[in-house]
């Protein structure tokens, strides 16, 4: 449909009628031609179930918590929002519920909304900052942009997708600025699901900076201080309006969709034949008027002419992850995942291919994962794929069912894998006489030896061993394009050492020895050794690093004389200082993902940390350089004049001079805590010495 390839510059898409509700499982799978399925789908969706007592068996459709509505959406929005709902938000699955009744009428029903006052009162959750730059990069990279349009004032590298490569419909927005406040919609992108459980926002894992800044790009509020953010207009309350309200919400059944007290509740209404007044363009007032499409239409019709009807479970797998959206991150069967546009802002680590940029498929994943680790996938635990910037939600209780869903749609009757050798499975993972699995698959805390694919020590606690078999034959069936090769090409092993070359013996005994727990793979480095552990014998070692209260510009200096010292490359100070044994270079030198390190000595002190940046006072690091004596001199610029700060170790401490080239331009100088420190004699403006001893 051409309407659906027009990218708006805030919105996205537009559905084929105007007016349409947007359900966008429904306009990427079923809009070309009526079908049971695209009508089931269509009557879950636009929350028909919920008045009409008609089974659809999808995870549950309903509209947002209204308890505190007019305290966190301003009532003008909402007043518009009311009265033409598609107005206020194009493409919204909310009718016009309230069309015939009277401007009065509208103003009464908020005014009832507004009584109702949510459980508990608690504060607002919103950081003290804000960056909309930064929020920006979020919205455009933890998958936000799998269901929105992304935002065309967002420029991601040098590649700007073209709108034909955008194939399926966005999730629209309405005007943010209009309908509420920065504070509110951060305390909404934080926990989405206490506003809309039914999970079709889903929670993104996002903290308090994370919200904060993606409201604030959402908003367009540049400012860092929310404290300025205009706050949401709050209305005038009227006894008379608000039980006129009550009737008027109870009348429009209201409470079929939403959260509701008692006085106003709803029964179910029974639907006759394959029609409805709902279907009907001109509904008369207090039935709901939805500005269905023609296709949409067709499509209900055709759902409500198989009263009755029962569907496979492939059919319920497949609904359901339309339902949910799950196909805008993944594929499954061959179809969904993201369009040719937003595969742009899918990042990760590119050295894994497609494979560390885009979510796995969902493909045979209910014979593939096991149940009790799906179920935690599901509620936001088990991540295995930290080399993935788009983030897997929490979809809430709509997925409370889903792996039973999954595995009866997947489960295939295979024969079962022979008994496992552990022995056999540790060499055939390490690079000892095996396959050398670990030259790119971590194992627990061990980075891999190459690139950093996902960890294989879980593999007996999340893989289903029948599907691994299946996998191990010919990984890039499963999923094209992939780096992982197959060392049973046509189940012959590559390796006819271990077991006899038994293919399914040595796929068993891998699995047996992931699940054993009992120890790692041949051919990882000693971990703790000296192998890589750095001792600074006869001159001093300087090793960069990602380093825990320093950064991800510490630079180490390790001193033959017992004392260290860390500099932060990044403020141009420098910041820890401790005594004993130096660094191990293990993590640093082999991880691609390497962790932030820790001295390997606990005896740390630390020189006041500094809050500054570049820009607030004009200095800048430039790097560094080493003396004759190995002792490093870092070099630092401060309003035009250059400082240089030169480390040496001597016995039990270290000696610290610092000249700068201008003497105007007097260095800030500050020391590290718990240590003996004087300044030596002779030491003149522009030349200072000092010296630290360990206490």
């Amino acid at each position: 449909m051409k309407a659906l390839l027009l990218l708006l510059a805030t919105v996205g898409f537009v559905s084929e009628a105007s007016g349409a509700p947007l359900v966008t499982g429904f306009e990427r799978f079923h809009s070309k031609a009526a079908s049971v399925e695209g009508g089931r789908l269509l009557f879950n969706e636009l929350g028909c179930v919920n008045c009409h007592d008609v089974k659809t068996g999808l995870p549950s459709r309903s509209g947002p918590a209204i308890a505190g509505v007019t305290a966190r959406l301003n009532a003008a929005w909402l007043r518009e929002f009311l009265s033409n709902p598609d107005g206020a938000h194009h493409g919204s699955g909310m009718p016009r519920m309230l069309h015939g009744y009277e401007p009065v009428d509208i103003e009464a029903a908020i005014q009832y909304l507004g009584s109702l006052k949510p459980k508990g009162s608690a504060k607002l959750k919103v950081s003290r900052h804000t960056n909309a730059r930064r929020g920006g990069e979020l919205f455009h990279s933890v998958g936000c942009v799998a269901c929105h349009a992304p935002r065309k004032d967002f420029k991601l590298g040098e590649t700007i997708p073209s709108e034909a490569d955008f194939t399926h419909a966005s999730v629209t927005l309405p005007e943010l600025k209009a309908k509420t406040s920065l504070a509110h919609l951060a305390d909404f992108l934080l926990d989405p699901l206490k506003v809309r459980p039914d999970g079709r926002m889903p929670h993104m894992g996002l903290n308090e900076d994370d919200a904060t800044d993606i409201a604030a790009y959402l908003i367009g509020f540049e400012s860092s201080d929310p404290r300025l953010s205009p706050e949401v207009k709050s209305i005038a309350t009227d006894a008379v309006l608000i039980e006129r309200g009550r009737k008027i919400v109870a009348e429009a059944r209201c409470a079929a969709c939403h959260e509701l007290p008692r006085d106003v509740g709803v029964e179910k209404v029974a639907l006759k034949g394959a029609g409805g007044a709902c279907l009907n363009p001109d509904t008369v007032k207090g039935i709901p008027r939805y500005g269905l499409s023609k296709a949409q239409v067709d499509a209900l019709k055709s759902f409500l002419s198989a009263p009755g009807a029962e569907w496979s479970p492939t059919e319920q797998a497949a609904l359901t992850v339309q339902s949910l959206n799950c196909v805008a991150c993944h594929e499954r069967d061959g179809i969904g995942g993201p369009d040719a546009a937003r595969k742009h802002y899918f990042e990760g680590d590119h050295n894994l291919g497609d494979t560390g940029r885009y979510p796995p498929p969902l493909t045979a994943v209910g014979r593939k994962l096991q149940t009790d680790w799906m179920q935690k996938v599901l509620a936001g635990e088990n991540r295995v794929r930290p080399y993935l910037k788009t983030r897997m939600p929490v979809y809430g209780a709509s997925v409370q069912h889903l792996e039973k869903v999954l595995e009866e749609a997947d489960t295939v009757v295979s024969s079962p894998l022979p008994g496992g050798d552990d022995t056999a499975g540790r060499k055939l993972l390490g690079t000892v006489g095996g396959i050398g699995c670990i030259t790119c698959h971590r194992w627990g805390e061990r980075a891999s030896l190459g690139i950093q694919a996902l960890d294989l020590s879980n593999l007996g606690q999340r893989i289903r061993p029948e599907w691994l078999y299946e996998y191990l034959l010919n990984p890039a069936a499963y999923r094209p394009g992939t780096l992982m090769p197959s060392f049973w090409p046509g189940g012959f092993s590559s390796n006819m050492a271990i077991l006899g070359g038994d293919t399914a013996k040595q796929i068993a005994s891998i699995y047996s020895f992931a699940k054993s727990a009992n120890g790692e793979p041949e051919g990882f480095p000693t971990a703790g050794s000296s192998e890589f552990e750095l001792v600074p014998k006869d001159r001093p070692i300087v090793q960069r690093t990602f380093m825990e209260g320093v950064g991800t510009h510490a630079i180490l200096v390790g001193f033959p004389t017992g004392v260290h010292m860390a500099y932060d490359g990044q403020k141009g100070v420098p910041a820890l200082m401790w005594k004993g044994r130096f660094f191990d270079a293990y993590n640093t030198w082999f991880s691609r993902f390497a962790p932030f390190e820790k001295p390997l000595d606990p005896n740390v002190v630390r020189w006041p940390s500094s809050d500054r940046s570049d820009e607030k006072d004009g200095v800048r690091f430039t790097g560094y350089r080493l003396e004759p004596s190995g002792s490093p001199v870092f070099i630092t610029m401060k309003s035009g004049a250059r400082i240089e700060d030169r480390f040496e170790g001597i016995e039990g401490g270290l000696r610290r001079v610092l000249v700068s080239a201008d003497l105007a331009v007097e260095p800030e100088i500050t020391h590290p805590a718990d240590v003996s420190v004087s300044e030596e004699p002779g030491s003149r403006k522009g030349h200072r010495s000092f010296t630290y001893l360990w206490k």
